[in-house]
């Protein structure tokens, strides 16, 4: 039975949308294709009808998840009142409902040393999504010139990356408020007060 285009395109969007939110919840490695197709009500076999490879589908999820987060990360900023972006970024990145959702939240933080083991040629195909997640964001980050920025935003999220994965490491979920909120207190005063 063949399908209409409309519908392969839909199945394709499914399951991206599942493989990114699954990537990011149980690890790139650890799902499987049959996995993330079962998800979707999908054979195994039709995947092959929408990606070449599970790198494919990996790089693909990957950038959907550093879509979806520099969305949400744009709204924050947007919403946030005049001079106060880059505050209510890091105190939404590092709020613990963030620490407690990581199928939707930074791609970083969940597969970080996942995406650092991959193979150069995945890893140069993801560094696009990579910078454009950053370019969403670097006009709420400080400084003069460019090179400023791009200097700070590269200390800031991959440190708030650090955190965020400590924080969803540590058990006790006193300690884990504790690491938050020192952490959303001394990046708030490190970058975002003038």
């Amino acid at each position: 039975m063949r399908y209409s285009a409309e519908h392969k395109a839909q199945n394709h969007e499914n399951i991206l949308s599942v493989a990114a939110r699954t990537f990011r919840e149980h690890g790139g490695d650890s799902s499987g294709i049959g996995t993330v197709m079962k998800k979707v009500g999908l054979t195994k076999g039709g995947f092959y009808r929408h990606f070449q490879s599970k790198d494919d589908l990996f790089v693909e999820a990957v950038a959907r998840a550093f879509d979806e987060m520099g969305k949400g990360m744009l709204e924050v900023a947007k919403a946030a009142p005049e001079g106060h972006a880059l505050r209510a970024i890091i105190e939404h990145y590092l709020s613990p409902r963030h620490a407690s959702s990581p199928g939707t939240g930074c791609v970083l933080a969940a597969l970080g040393p996942e995406l650092a083991r991959k193979p150069l040629s995945v890893r140069k195909r993801i560094e696009a999504s990579r910078e454009a997640y950053r370019e969403r964001l670097l006009p709420f980050v400080p400084g003069q010139t460019r090179e400023e920025k791009l200097a700070k935003f590269r200390l800031l999220f991959p440190s708030m990356a650090g955190v965020l994965t400590m924080a969803r490491f540590t058990a006790a979920p006193q300690r884990r408020e504790q690491m938050l909120k020192e952490a959303r207190n001394f990046f708030v005063k490190s970058f975002a007060e003038e």
